[in-house]
């Protein structure tokens, strides 16, 4: 980003540089948050050498202007084993500053990993609309209310959760899975990195790029089955629509002045389809719910797999670097192991869900079927001019309704099986690669 937001009305003057977008920081933490690791970025643009940073405790950068709420987050998200990434300002040896978009994931032996880089979306000057927010409550409950750090950052906290809900956003989990894909995705566009001269700058740095790229795949993947269940939502609303507008149609036949056996014939089969509506609208219903549930399975499988792609670029660049960073790539490794395993969850869950999805929408187009063969031999026999006076404009409308029910019944079929054939191809190639890596570590 070209400009740097104001993320408080409070501010102080420092020096503010520009983080490049290859610029990837490195840093490993233990639970108390003291420093153990850097890299070469970090002592960089924080402007302290590696001796300074370690054994630091890792708020030696916090900046003034950051909110108490968003560290009050991340320890929120922390404690839960779940991974972190929000916007944040840091403090610079000299008073300087500069803005990151921070990833900082859990190690299974303990300790945090926090990979860091420079925010390329838009999304990051809304989140300083919410800081400076945050900010303003945060200085008014210290200096008004004479609460402590620790109670504003609490107060912070809520308000985050506050204007995320005034936004649409659920909760600050939602955002992340908003925030990571979309920035990885575009950092990776304006990025110069050369991965195919990682590629052939080592066996373990080539396994690192190996990972890179099947992550590419299963992301594609994924992509494609959040097309897949829009498009379904899109249709099962759709059907719902046109089976409520015959019901209407029938309803509206049913006060005209139409009698006799003749009429009894033309009109049972729309009334046959208009009894319909009420069960598959109950069907439909639940095809929604089922389709609710997996779309934020898809949103959090595409959030690890951008953490992944994060770890696997910094992996392959540590391993391609003359200096021994054997360390800190086991470490990196292991988070993407334990992203592995965290997908792993997921597909399964997601091949759950997708089976009862693809049977449900099967069952609603099964239940149409029959009254929507009366339904057409009745459209193509009825003549409207010669039932009664009306008739001719509802017979239209239910026409042109059941013309629209047919591609959505198509649509819910095609897309419902699609989603339950999805294989796990991709992700297996992901598994073996990152297999390959962690044996290629190892040895």
């Amino acid at each position: 980003m070209s400009t740097t937001p104001q993320i408080t009305r409070f501010v102080t003057e420092f020096d503010h540089h520009e983080v490049g977008v290859d610029d990837l920081f490195f840093s490993t933490t233990d639970d108390k948050g003291v420093i153990t690791a850097s890299n070469e970025v970090f002592e960089r643009l924080s402007r302290y050498s590696r001796d300074e940073l370690l054994d630091a405790p890792h708020n030696l950068i916090r900046h003034p202007d950051m909110p108490g709420g968003v560290f009050r987050a991340m320890w929120d998200t922390l404690a839960a084993g779940e991974p972190f990434v929000g916007y944040v300002r840091n403090l610079g040896k000299g008073d300087s500053s500069y803005d990151v978009l921070a990833t900082v994931t859990p190690l299974p032996d303990g300790g945090y990993l926090s990979v860091r880089t420079r925010p390329v979306t838009e999304i990051f000057g809304t989140a300083a609309e919410i800081y400076v927010q945050m900010n303003d409550l945060e200085h008014w409950v210290v200096n008004t209310e004479g609460k402590n750090r620790r109670q504003a950052a609490e107060v912070g906290a809520q308000r985050l959760g506050e204007e995320l809900d005034a936004r649409g956003i659920s909760d600050y989990g939602e955002l992340m899975r908003v925030i990571l894909p979309a920035e990885v995705a575009e950092r990776e566009k304006q990025s110069r990195i050369d991965v195919a001269a990682l590629a052939a700058a080592g066996p373990t740095s080539a396994a690192a790029v190996d990972v890179h790229r099947a992550l590419d795949q299963f992301m594609a993947s994924q992509e494609s089955i959040s097309r897949a269940i829009a498009a379904l939502q899109k249709a099962s609303g759709q059907l719902a629509e046109e089976t409520a507008t015959t019901a209407r149609v029938a309803e509206e036949m049913d006060a005209l002045d139409i009698t006799g056996p003749e009429a009894t014939l033309l009109l049972a089969p729309l009334q046959v389809w208009a009894r319909m509506h009420g069960i598959v609208t109950e069907h439909i219903a639940e095809l929604e719910e089922l389709l609710a549930t997996l779309q934020p399975v898809s949103e959090q499988s595409r959030f690890y797999i951008a953490l992944a792609r994060l770890h696997s670029l910094m992996t392959s660049l540590f391993a391609a670097d003359e200096a021994d960073r054997s360390e800190s790539i086991r470490m990196l490794v292991q988070a993407l192991e334990a992203g592995l395993t965290r997908m792993s969850d997921l597909v399964a869950q997601h091949q759950r869900v997708s089976r009862r999805v693809a049977v449900k929408s099967s069952s609603v187009v099964n239940l149409l079927e029959v009254p929507r063969e009366m339904i057409d031999s009745w459209l193509t026999d009825t003549q409207a001019s010669e039932l009664a006076a009306g008739t001719e404009g509802l017979v239209e409308q239910a026409r042109a309704a059941i013309e629209k029910a047919d591609e959505s019944m198509r649509q819910l079929r095609d897309l419902g099986q699609a989603l339950g054939d999805q294989t796990t191809l991709e992700f297996d190639q992901l598994r073996d690669a990152v297999f390959a890596l962690s044996q290629q570590v190892r040895t």
